[in-house]
């Protein structure tokens, strides 16, 4: 690799960490409730190798009810060591892992187009991608999926002339299902594609692919186990658009009971569960390709920046444009990268909430590559041009930088402000309020109207695990569950006009404390968010 290629790939690095770690604590502006759980379960194994429920070095973790895979809160405990447990701790393993995507982009282009500029350009639409970086700044799982998907592909194709490299591809795409949920589904799908392209390269060096096979089977086979599990099978039930099966055949129901009173004949084979199903999935699959979420407004709040879609507008054209030149021009690569991109949308299609950006995050860097390739194309194009048209062009020219420089505005300044409430903010500053008062009261009563609020208060407060499981861990995690309690808190619902006695301390929701609060949080935007009163 020469001097001048490495500075570049230094460039990509120093600009991907600055722009994932400025102000990593304070925007977003809070944790949510699964950073704050991944952040208490990180510490709690470092000090006791146990979970938030007792449970000892757990492949699965229990979490509000739900299973999360392990591999993110295990990444999380070194950062929670170096920084101790804060949000910056918990959400700077996504940063790493973020940025070391961008650096192994590069070389995955590089490897498959055999082009630097293209590869160059490719990592630096990731390094700045609104989608990219709103889940590399946060403590998602999904992005550290991402950067084992990645990696994985990219070791796979050093692998065709180094075979040696399949040993780390596998366990690279091996560890992706046990990051996050829809790679369970994503990740094998990649790895069909490329052992079907590749077939006649893994059939002359069998050892190495029976080898790049088996271990994936060996590292895989405990998570396949939990899949089958009752745990294993709850988080897909709970995200299921198929789940509800009483809501999703009812309109069927209603149809093939007025064909009947019609007479018409074969009314169970033109309305059927299977038909219907498919058509669902189908329908989800087909909403992670509207232009209108990728481009303008994105999904629910805590997946984009206020006013903005998930990639830039002036990306549009130039995505058009790549698809078509790679689609004609690039009979190899094609082949990865529309497999990929199709494949990405799979795993979300039968689930709720659709389109849904963190279970599609998958879809990058396919997107990144065929702007980059379409905007090469669009500047070899352009000197040929003639003059009129160049100057048409000039004021798009200045819409890049502009939609840009937009992002980053409406990302560090207003999103803080505008999406403080969907983030849960307001914990930490009632923690603080609680803590200067603890010593005057003898129970302190936390509202669940308040999402989730054991798990911070165990977060904010750095609550020891050893104690907290000493004094019998988590019960569960229900959003109106009146068991979690430690210490002086109880965590359950406050009801209307309940008496409490003297030296009770309650924090809860505006409508519960409206007249008895001495203290209100505010949201970022000036509305109320926590009341706290004392008895």
């Amino acid at each position: 690799m020469k001097i001048k290629e490495l500075l570049l790939i230094v460039f990509l690095l120093i600009l991907a960490f600055s722009l994932r770690v400025y102000k990593l604590g304070v925007i977003p502006p809070s944790p949510d409730w699964d950073e704050a759980a991944l952040g208490y379960n990180a510490y709690s194994i470092l000090k006791t190798g146990k979970d938030e429920y007792g449970k000892f070095l757990p492949i699965v973790f229990r979490s509000f009810d739900d299973y999360k895979p392990p591999v993110y809160i295990y990444l999380t405990i070194p950062s929670v060591a170096v920084f101790g447990l804060n949000t910056f701790a918990v959400r700077f393993p996504s940063v790493v892992l973020g940025t070391l995507t961008v650096i192994i982009t590069y070389l995955l282009v590089r490897r498959l187009f055999k082009n630097k500029n293209l590869a160059f350009l490719s990592a630096l639409l990731l390094a700045i991608s609104p989608w990219h970086l709103q889940f590399s700044r946060v403590a998602f799982e999904t992005n550290a999926a991402l950067f084992f998907n990645v990696a994985g592909v990219w070791l796979f194709l050093e692998g065709l002339t180094r075979p040696k490299l399949w040993v780390l591809s596998a366990i690279s795409f091996a560890l992706a299902p046990y990051t996050y949920h829809s790679a369970r589904v994503f990740t094998p799908l990649l790895i069909m594609g490329l052992v079907f392209f590749f077939r006649i390269n893994l059939f002359k060096n069998k050892k190495w692919a029976m080898t790049f096979g088996l271990l994936l089977l060996i590292i895989t086979i405990p998570l396949g186990l939990t899949l089958l599990s009752p745990e294993g099978r709850l988080r897909l039930k709970g995200v299921s658009a198929l789940a509800d099966q009483t809501g999703v055949l009812r309109r069927d129901i209603i149809k093939i009971e007025d064909d009947q009173k019609n007479g018409f004949p074969f009314v169970n084979l033109i309305h059927n569960r299977r038909l219907t199903y498919a058509l669902v999935v189908i329908d989800g699959y087909l909403r992670h390709f509207d232009l209108k979420w990728l481009f303008l407004d994105g999904d629910i709040p805590r997946h984009h920046a206020p006013g903005l879609g998930i990639l830039y507008l002036w990306e549009l054209p130039f995505l058009f444009v790549g698809i078509y030149q790679i689609a004609f021009k690039e009979k190899e690569a094609r082949k990865i990268i529309f497999w990929w991109f199709l494949m990405a949308p799979v795993a979300a299609s039968p689930t709720t909430e659709l389109p849904h950006a963190v279970r599609t995050l998958t879809f990058l860097p396919t997107f990144q590559i065929m702007i980059a390739y379409g905007l090469l194309a669009a500047l070899k194009k352009f000197p040929s041009l003639g003059l009129l048209k160049k100057l048409l062009i000039v004021p798009f020219l200045f819409f890049i930088p502009f939609n840009i420089f937009y992002y980053f505005h409406q990302y560090y300044v207003h999103l803080p402000i505008e999406t403080s409430q969907y983030w849960q903010y307001g914990y930490q500053e009632a923690v603080e309020e609680v803590k200067k008062v603890y010593d005057h009261y003898d129970k302190i009563i936390v509202s669940t109207k308040l999402e989730q609020p054991n798990m911070f208060f165990l977060f904010y407060l750095k609550y020891d695990p050893q104690k907290y499981l000493r004094e019998g861990g988590t019960a569960t995690g229900g959003f109106a569950d009146h068991r979690n309690k430690f210490a002086k808190f109880e965590f359950r619902p406050i009801a209307d006009n309940e008496k409490f006695p003297p030296r009770t301390l309650l924090v809860g929701t505006q409508r519960e404390l409206s007249e008895k609060a001495f203290k209100t949080i505010y949201y970022l935007d000036g509305t109320e968010a926590i009341k706290i009163a004392g008895m």
